[in-house]
């Protein structure tokens, strides 16, 4: 009896002790021929899938895509310079549907569609303007079917906004060089004040790019290019003295992403417990991967990151069988 409640109790600890890991959905603008989306495992720190869209074209040659927005069930896709937008499953990028933004194509004439956040059943993305130095920057909030709700504009010179992110009652965004919080006039529906943070952690000559939020963990990621690497940042906000505090995650150069892209767009994605192979759905491949990885120190196959795939993991696979399938 004594045995069978120690068994039980350590057993508990193991599954109490599971936790979701999470995928970084990011774009590579500047990637020719075929623009591509690349997935980062935060569990194996490593690009383990990657996502030809192929659902619009730019003349004669294929868009960017980014804008990369997770719903909790879907995860959508929008194209830089075009309105459409792909509804795909989170984890193998299967389209679930394609549809596109009701408004006026001149807008695109003017402004590119960048990064975006889901908040509330609304879906917001940030706008820059071709030229910042002679036009405006615009927040976009439409709604589940894509149609404009609400349009919000920055009368700020040298202001283009990149990456966006919702964080609790905060939108986070970012330029090629700023850090920024989105302030909301009370008394207008039609305008918002960028305020500006210190940023410090990323480089002198680093670029920035898209925002996600791991709701899970609570962390802000931004990614940031150089000449020569990508990075993904975790980001300590501190709102009262408007400062932020960059830490690496991990560069990307050497795992899979392409040399002189750019992370424009990033979004977050949770793991499915138990789901080794990151298809969404725990289920008996996950299982025989880890049985045949038994007694290594494989981090793909090691759930809890203990540093060896043993007892522990197999029954993360076993007591989330069936999950997200």
């Amino acid at each position: 009896m004594k045995r069978t409640l120690s068994w039980m109790i350590g057993l508990g600890l193991i599954v109490g002790t599971t936790y979701a890991d999470g995928y970084l959905w990011l774009s590579a603008g500047g990637e020719t021929p075929t623009p591509r989306l690349y997935r980062f495992n935060l569990r194996t720190a490593q690009i383990d899938h990657t996502l030809t869209p192929n659902f619009v074209t730019s003349g004669n040659l294929p868009t960017e895509y980014g804008y990369l927005a997770y719903d909790g069930q879907s995860l959508y896709i929008g194209a830089n310079n075009r309105k459409a937008v792909a509804r795909v499953n989170p984890y193998t990028g299967a389209v679930q549907q394609i549809t596109a933004y009701n408004m006026c194509e001149c807008f695109f004439g003017h402004h590119w569609m960048r990064d975006g956040a889901f908040k509330d059943g609304e879906f917001w993305r940030a706008s820059p303007p071709h030229n910042p130095s002679q036009q405006f920057s615009v927040l976009m909030m439409a709604d589940r079917h894509h149609i404009p709700e609400l349009m919000r504009y920055a009368y700020t010179l040298n202001f283009a906004t990149i990456g966006a992110e919702w964080v609790g009652e905060h939108l986070y965004l970012t330029t090629p060089r700023q850090f920024v919080r989105a302030e909301f006039d009370p008394d207008s529906d039609y305008t918002f004040t960028p305020v500006f943070y210190t940023l410090t952690g990323v480089p002198e000559g680093h670029t920035l790019g898209g925002l996600a939020y791991d709701a899970d963990s609570g962390t802000l990621y931004l990614a940031s290019r150089s000449a020569t690497e990508v990075t993904i940042w975790a980001l300590q906000v501190n709102d009262n003295t408007q400062t932020a505090q960059a830490e690496p995650v991990a560069t990307l150069h050497d795992k899979g992403y392409p040399a002189g892209a750019y992370p424009a767009s990033m979004g977050w994605v949770p793991a499915i417990p138990g789901d080794v192979d990151g298809n969404g759905c725990t289920d008996d491949s996950d299982l025989l991967s880890v049985l045949f990885a038994f007694g290594s120190n494989s981090a793909q196959q090691d759930l809890n990151r203990d540093g060896t795939v043993d007892d522990a993991d197999l029954l993360i696979v076993l007591f989330n069988f069936g999950s997200g399938c």
